[in-house]
């Protein structure tokens, strides 16, 4: 009997020294769309400067195979530089406006994703086709790439669901803390695809006014491209423009910076297109300082899944040393301007609050 403890007692040590190993390897997942070699280098700098910081984070560049871009040119950046803990996810099956909102080819690929994911990153890119969202297109709509809309629309719509199509049972509803975040254009996608729609463009459809000189007349707090650029060709201009917003009485971006010294941060946005109708199960967190640009919104129900109107995700914000300006003459790099507006604590603690959680995650 006695022996018998002996080796029961073994046997669990044994147990938790597996789990214990496996554990300290354990790596957190973290599935970035469009892993083009631009974002490639742009999430490799924010992880150098410590403005993410998740030690063990594994990263998978996640594309369709019809998608415009070259990812060739990605796989041999990673090769090249010998960038271990990121690698590249090919989605593969026929995509349409009309298999979107269903299950389709596509569907095990985001299954698998949804599984395996701590957190899934969208980011910033062209104008979404109109059809996607059931309208015609403005001519100032220019679509680029639009198998990347028809898929990234599609894994966003199999994450929270939509009012394009109530029977379908989101897959969030078997993980609703996923850490879910879009950037400009990730935003728009993230409202497309739970049922809502587009401003086509901001200058005409909510300004009235169709013009670069009418535009750089108005308040520059309410700009969110760099209109200088059209005029000021040959200047070495930033092709963002930084901006403030307004925080809602309720919601993420309230809650996360409660504490900050500044509660009208400056952003970097770059977009001629705005959320119009809201999609299902969204609210706004921020808008414009007007109030007639959606800046940030939230899902109701899946409380991580996050979109802002802006570029946090962009390193230049993060190094001194970047010289692009928003107006010929003015010698501030965004890094600077940050600084100066009192803002770049709003950025770092975006990202420490995304780097704590997933951290937390482990084990």
């Amino acid at each position: 009997m006695k022996n018998f403890q002996i080796l029961r007692r073994t046997f669990y040590l044994l147990l938790l020294l597996q789990f214990s190993i496996l554990s300290a390897f354990a790596q957190h997942k973290v599935y970035l769309l469009q892993p083009t070699v631009g974002n490639i280098e742009n999430m490799l700098e924010l992880i150098k400067q410590k403005v993410i910081d998740i030690p063990d984070m594994e990263m998978v560049g996640v594309y369709h195979e019809k998608e415009a871009s070259d990812y060739s040119k990605s796989e041999k950046y990673l090769k090249d530089n010998k960038v271990a803990h990121y690698t590249l996810m090919k989605i593969s099956g026929e995509l349409n406006v009309q298999n979107i909102y269903h299950e389709n080819a596509c569907t095990p690929a985001f299954k698998k994703i949804v599984q395996e994911a701590d957190a899934i990153l969208f980011f910033g890119g062209p104008d979404i086709q109109p059809a996607i969202y059931g309208e015609k297109q403005h001519l100032l709509t220019v679509v680029t790439d639009p198998n990347r809309h028809l898929m990234e629309t599609s894994l966003f719509f199999h994450l929270i669901g939509g009012s394009r199509n109530s029977n379908f049972k989101p897959l969030l509803q078997q993980k609703p803390n996923l850490i879910v975040r879009g950037f400009c254009l990730g935003m728009q996608t993230m409202n497309v695809a739970a049922g809502g729609t587009m401003v086509q463009d901001i200058p005409v459809e909510i300004y009235h006014i169709s013009t670069a000189e009418e535009m750089l007349a108005i308040d520059a707090r309410n700009r969110h491209r760099n209109y200088n650029t059209q005029l000021n060709p040959s200047c070495d201009l930033s092709w963002g423009f930084l901006h403030p917003i307004l925080f809602s009485s309720k919601g993420y971006l309230r809650e996360l910076n409660q504490s900050l010294e500044q509660q009208q941060p400056y952003v970097l946005s770059s977009h001629h297109q705005a959320v119009g109708k809201m999609g299902q199960n969204l609210e706004v967190i921020a808008t414009s300082m007007d109030g007639k640009v959606v800046e940030g919104l939230q899902h109701k129900i899946f409380k991580e899944v996050v979109g802002v109107q802006f570029h946090p995700e962009q390193s230049t914000l993060y190094l001194p040393g970047s010289r692009f300006t928003n107006t010929p003459g003015n010698d501030y790099s965004p890094n600077e301007q940050l600084i100066k507006e009192r803002s770049m604590e709003f950025h770092l603690k975006y990202w420490k609050d995304f780097s704590e959680k997933i951290r937390k995650l482990k084990g």
